[in-house]
């Protein structure tokens, strides 16, 4: 759905209501509905209620686009709301859909334009549109055609917007020490990639921001094989892969209001995890980038081995303040469900930053902690100084938190996103309007 400034004709109007303008179609209207007010022989008129926050705002574009689309139109004029951005932004979302693996429909592709919103805004909902839009495309990718090769090749496709993309393959990989990523990786026909887009600072830079995403393209478990109702949906893996690079598109486009000093870099560690002749097994140990090593005792808990490694090239190639996205454990959906992400940090001044950055993207976090007690579950009863799990739930996503703790030398924080990269069979580009707002506000 384009967003422009001004439409010669609308399909559909939205117009809001308050409750002296009530009539006998409007006036039940709940916060965040649209509703069907007239059908007129030259457009169709929609009315709702004025939105008291960026949050109903929101509720409000979404349902738009919901009902642009049972309508057909391809241009829609919605009324003046000081909530417009917000307003936008969520019915460009709605009226996201992956089509590319079904037969071609004669849909008019919407166009929205709103009163009252500046260029200013609009040009920065339409970069965060297009961010959110490319985290959805790789997030919606079957295993089949999206990989460890051919996420570095999206990647690839930032440079001609300005974007510096390197890709590390197996050998890099090995030969940098990054023993966990290579074992991940080793079961399967695709090797791992390292893939680093930088944004450079403007000036000089003064502080460097790593954002580093769990690539895992396909999760079979492992040898700890997943029963086929949890396996399904597994392409999904990579979604904090997918926000980080959406992240980094949106910047693309915003690079301008990026602080000055700063330097943005994207950090993905992708790869299969699968099971084959050279596939890691329960019991063996592996050395990490910082010199750790690790046993695996659960295969299926390989998320926090990518990043374990990548987190710790981060650190090394000079990254002043780390934050990591990860669908990295089922516990976390039992505890906050899919709307909200856990986030841990080793930061207070962090975590107020992602805080507000996630409120002001309209995206739920919780702050969970990180126990230190816990940790010990993963330090004894083996050979090496760390496992990779205690193969016990509870408390699973602070342990799996604190492993990831042991790899960072700088501040730090880790949202774990399990449940959140896609809804109902649906990608959602979460964690790409947090990054965007976190580092926008520096």
């Amino acid at each position: 759905m384009p967003l422009v400034h001004t439409l010669e004709r609308a399909d559909l109007t939205l117009s809001f209501v308050g409750p002296d303008d009530a009539d006998r179609v409007t006036r039940d209207l709940k916060p965040g509905e649209v509703r069907l007010r007239a059908r007129r022989d030259s457009h169709d008129e929609a009315a709702a209620l004025a939105p008291a926050s960026p949050d109903e705002a929101r509720e409000v574009g979404a349902a738009l686009a919901r009902l642009a689309r049972e309508l057909r139109a391809g241009t829609v004029q919605v009324a003046a709301t000081p909530y417009a951005a917000a307003l936008a932004g969520a019915a460009l979302g709605g009226a996201w859909q992956d089509t590319r693996y079904r037969a071609p429909a004669d849909r008019p592709e919407l166009t929205l334009a709103l009163d009252g919103l500046s260029r200013a805004d609009a040009a920065r909902v339409t970069g965060l549109h297009a961010g959110v839009t490319f985290a959805r495309d790789l997030t919606s990718a079957p295993a089949n055609v999206l990989n460890p090769a051919t996420l570095a090749r999206e990647a690839r496709t930032l440079e001609p917007l300005g974007l510096d993309v390197d890709v590390w393959d197996g050998a890099d990989i090995t030969a940098r020490g990054m023993g966990l990523l290579a074992a991940v990786a080793a079961g399967s026909t695709h090797g791992p990639r390292l893939i680093r887009v930088t944004i450079p600072a403007r000036g000089e830079a003064t502080r460097t921001l790593a954002l580093v995403g769990k690539g895992i393209t396909f999760d079979t478990g492992g040898y700890s094989l997943k029963p086929p109702a949890g396996m399904y949906g597994m392409k999904n893996d990579m979604g904090g892969a997918a926000a980080v690079l959406g992240a980094m598109r949106a910047l693309a486009d915003l690079r301008a209001h990026i602080p000055e000093g700063t330097e943005v870099r994207a950090y993905v560690a992708a790869a299969e995890n699968m099971v084959g002749p050279d596939a890691m097994r329960p019991g063996d140990i592996y050395r990490a980038a910082n010199g750790l090593h690790v046993e695996v005792t659960n295969t299926d808990a390989e998320g926090r081995l990518v990043l374990a490694d990548t987190l710790t090239v981060a650190c090394q190639e000079g990254a002043t303040e780390l934050v990591d996205l990860a669908t990295l454990t089922g516990v976390k959906i039992s505890a906050l469900g899919n709307d909200i992400a856990a986030l841990f940090s080793s930061d207070p001044a962090l975590t107020d930053r992602l805080k507000a950055a996630a409120l002001a993207a309209g995206e739920l976090v919780w702050e969970l902690p990180l126990h230190q007690p816990y940790l010990k579950a993963f330090q004894k009863g083996t050979l090496a100084d760390l496992r990779n799990s205690d193969l016990q739930p509870a408390g699973g996503s602070i342990k799996a938190a604190l492993f990831l703790q042991q790899f960072v030398t700088r501040p730090w924080a880790h949202l774990d996103i399990a449940g959140n990269a896609a809804r109902e069979e649906n990608a959602t580009g979460w964690g790409v309007g947090t990054l965007v707002e976190y580092v926008l506000a520096r």
